[in-house]
This record gives C-alpha cells, structure tokens and sequence, in this order.
C-alpha cells in the first residue's frame, strides 16, 4: 500500500508512521513536510521519525523505516500538487496536519490551515484518483455542547475557540467531499502508559511548565532551594470536572494504525479511552510532585493578583477542557478492535508519573534527588 500523508513530523504523525511501517513492511508513505529555520523539510521528517523510533525502544528500526517514506517540501497553503502526484498512484490519503493553537486566531492562521487545509488535502487527494480519504481531527469539535457524544454525530452549535470551529467545518469536508472516509478524534494527548512519557508536550503541557515556572520564581525570590517544600497561593480561574479525556500517546498511535487498515466505511473514532480523569486529582498530582501547596481551582477568582492575572492569561484558553462535562462513547472503536482495546484506566499512579517525567526532563531542579 502506497500512502499519501499530511503532517509527519506531529506528535500523531511521527507515531502513528512509525507503528503502521514497523507492522506493514510493504507499505510506504510519501508526505508533505515544510521546511524553515535552516532546516529542510527532509531533516525535520527524518529527525521525528527517529526521535519517534528510540522512544519507543527500537532505535535501530528508524532506517528501515525512513527508506519507505518520501518526503515533498512544502506546506498545505502553496501545496505542491504536480510534485505529490508524479510520485503516485497512491492507495488512499492520511491527512494529519494541523495547527493545535487553541488560543485566539486574529489573523486567520488556525483556520487557514485547519480548513482551507484540509480543504486543499482534498483537492489532492481527487488529483492522484484515490478512493479513500482518513483524517484525524479531534474529540472537541463536539465544542460547547454537554452530555454523550457518540461518534458520527457533530453535536455542536458553538466553539470555545476558532480551533475547535475549524476541525468542526473541517470534518463537514471530509463528510461530504464523496470519499470513503475514516476519521479519527483524538482527545487531550498525554504521556504513554508505561512511564508517562511523551516525544512533544502540548496542550496541558502548558499548564506544568508554567507551574514550574512559578515554583522556580517563588523559590528563588524566598531564598529557598528550588527542589525543596514551597508554600505559596495561587488562584486559577475553571470549573472542576471528572470528565477530562487524557489519552496515552501509545494508545492513540497504535489504535490509529490499527483502524487505519480495516476497511474504511465512512465511520468516525474516538481516540480517547474510557477513563477520564478528576481535576482535583491533578491539583493533587501536580502539587504532590512539586511539593508545593496553595494551589486553588476557583469557579470565579476575584480580585486576582499581578501573578494569577498573567497565569490565566497564558493558559486561560485551556480552562474550558477543565470544566467540561462531555463523555465520549467508543461503541465504533470497540466494534472494529473488541472491548479489550479498552482494558486500561487511568488514574492517580498513572497522573504520577506523567506529570513526574515532564518535570524530570524539563524542569528537573525542582525535583528532590531520587535515592
């Protein structure tokens, strides 16, 4: 099988090609992959894919794999059709880019390449003659909608933000561009199961590095030792839920690449296991790791100080996934890979250790010396 990708280097792209490749010698992928900074597209796609490899244990696989895939510069705005085509005929199209920014959009980016993308990917896809089409997209185009979601519904009739509207409208494509289509709606991607560990921290990532960041400041404005007990009050601005969708990245790149060769019948997937997790079980975590108190979830935060007034401005676009009461049913997941697919929970010793491997490789002075 011949493949025509988006968006290689991602933390679902790099993933999910190393784990289809690793189990289907026959297959190859050619992919669209910008260049910038110096750095060609090739060496951008070669140096995740081998990240991707030693992550997951077998560093030596990466040049079996790199020989199967063919990397095209370029990116979804100035789509270098002619130069994607000649190296066809291809089986189906994998498009995986995106732009994750889940902040304010004034100038049209997230929607440029999240839509107009998308909608280019299509374009392509009907050029090289492909009769199937698989996107990835994500659990929260349901938006501001609460209660079950079910998986080929599009419940929502308001966003959180001018991500969610463009995966939405995104999604709208896929369904009615007359492909067979498979879709794939990650949630909020986090560590694997095994360690916690991750190849490119996102989203919530963002909260513990500013956490981090604050511990660090704290300590050193006190004169206390960074890896040592800090107390200090701090109000942050959400609601409180024990419906939040962290989903392991191993999960979601093995159960992507596993739906990815059953027969694509215009079916949608939610990428986002059956164990949310509580947000005062990560209030708990992340002040347990950084032995810190103070921290305080707040439905309203009145008279915020400078610190909690900057927090909540830089992180205030994630609050809305910390509140959420949606619950994501799986029912086409288990029909295609059985209910043991879903033989996992997550939970406090798992929170543990993820928030704890983010810190030891990014932050690793505020952590006490292991004995």
């Amino acid at each position: 099988m011949k493949i025509l990708m988006t968006g290689i280097t991602g933390l679902v792209g790099a993933g999910f090609t190393v784990e289809l490749l690793r189990d289907n010698p026959s297959f190859s992928i050619v992919s669209l992959c910008r260049g910038g900074r110096g750095v060609t597209g090739q060496e951008r796609a070669e140096e995740a894919i081998r990240q991707q490899c030693a992550m997951n244990g077998s560093p030596e696989i990466a040049d079996g794999i790199l020989s199967r895939v063919k990397i095209i510069e370029g990116t979804l705005a100035n789509l270098p059709m002619e130069a994607m085509a000649a190296l066809g005929p291809y089986d189906t199209f994998f498009h995986c880019a995106a732009d994750v920014n889940l902040g304010k959009d004034p100038e049209g980016k997230v929607y440029a390449t999240n839509f107009e993308g998308t909608k280019k990917a299509l374009e392509l896809a009907k050029m090289v003659n492909v009769k199937t089409f698989h996107c990835v997209s994500t659990a929260y185009v349901a938006g501001t909608y609460s209660g079950t979601v079910m998986e080929d519904s599009m419940p929502a009739t308001g966003f959180y933000n001018p991500y969610e509207k463009s995966k939405f409208y995104a999604e709208k494509l896929v369904r009615e561009s007359g492909f067979d289509f498979s879709i794939y709606r990650p949630s909020i991607i986090v560590g694997r199961r095994s360690d916690g560990l991750i190849r490119k921290p996102l989203a919530f990532y963002r909260i513990l590095e500013f956490l981090g960041r604050i511990k660090t400041n704290h300590c050193r404005k006190m004169g206390l030792p960074l890896s040592g007990p800090l107390e200090a009050s701090l109000r942050m601005e959400a609601g409180t839920t024990d419906r939040i969708y962290f989903v392991p990245q191993d999960y979601v790149q093995e159960t992507i690449a596993k739906l990815f060769v059953k027969p694509v019948c215009n079916k949608t997937y939610h990428i986002t296991g059956a164990s949310p997790v509580a947000t005062k079980d990560i209030q708990q975590v992340i002040w347990e790791v950084l032995q810190t108190t103070g921290l305080r979830v707040e439905e309203k935060v009145e008279n915020p100080t400078r610190e909690e007034a900057v927090v909540q401005r830089m992180i205030g676009d994630l609050m809305p996934y910390f509140a959420s009461h949606l619950t994501f049913d799986s029912s086409n997941v288990i029909k295609e890979l059985g209910p043991e697919v879903l033989d996992w929970k997550l939970g406090i010793p798992f929170l543990r250790k993820m928030i704890h491997s983010y810190y030891k490789e990014n932050f690793p002075e505020l952590l006490p010396e292991e004995k």
